[in-house]
């Protein structure tokens, strides 16, 4: 199961990545990944959303195995859900802010609950598991991507004062998720259940 989280996140990035090398419609730098998929390569997109939608799954399952944490478990399995949801139903294109449809809403308030809920949850197992620097290091990074995403996107559908680096942010905060996937999936182990002695033990 571990390898099927590993999997997940890395075809995801994989796909994301070469959705932005084929890509020569829009700004890698100013659009967010979810936008390309109207571009003639939008399928990489969806397809990078389902990877990350099936290793999310795979990790929900393995924090529940652990025991680790309950609301760990709860807040990555919202991730999960948010990740597939976006996927379904498609961003519209750039410059939609004020008429959207509704798959770009359903997509936007999806992946706004599986982002929020994947950077609670990121803090609450990185203090439940055992200290790792390396560990740790990417939880901040995951925090703290997730806040300049959505400074960025506050800007670019209002102000308009700051660089338009909106693909940029996104996409730090988008890759820091996918390392602590990872990293997370290979911190987990099962939580066995205790041995009951036996009757002859216990005379």
């Amino acid at each position: 199961m571990k390898n099927t989280v590993i999997a997940g996140a890395a075809l995801g990035a994989l796909a994301f990545a070469v959705s932005d090398v084929v890509n020569t419609e829009m700004s890698v730098v100013a659009e967010t990944v979810s936008r390309f998929v109207n571009t003639d390569a939008g399928w990489l997109v969806t397809a990078g959303l389902l990877s990350i939608a099936a290793g999310s799954a795979a990790l929900t399952w393995l924090v529940a195995r652990s025991g680790v944490s309950r609301l760990g478990t709860w807040l990555l399995g919202l991730w999960s859900v948010g990740i597939l949801l976006a996927a379904i139903f498609p961003a519209d294109p750039p410059g939609q802010w004020d008429n959207p449809s509704v798959s770009e809403t359903v997509h936007g308030l999806a992946a706004w609950v599986a982002l929020l809920s994947f950077v609670i949850a990121s803090v609450v197992l990185a203090r439940a598991l055992p200290r790792d620097p390396l560990f740790t290091a990417t939880t901040v990074v995951v925090v703290v991507g997730l806040v300049l995403f959505m400074v960025t996107l506050v800007d670019a559908m209002a102000t308009r004062s700051l660089p338009a680096v909106l693909g940029v942010t996104e996409r730090i905060a988008i890759g820091a998720d996918l390392l602590w996937m990872a990293l997370c999936a290979l911190r987990l182990s099962p939580v066995r259940p205790a041995v009951r002695p036996s009757a002859a033990a216990q005379r």
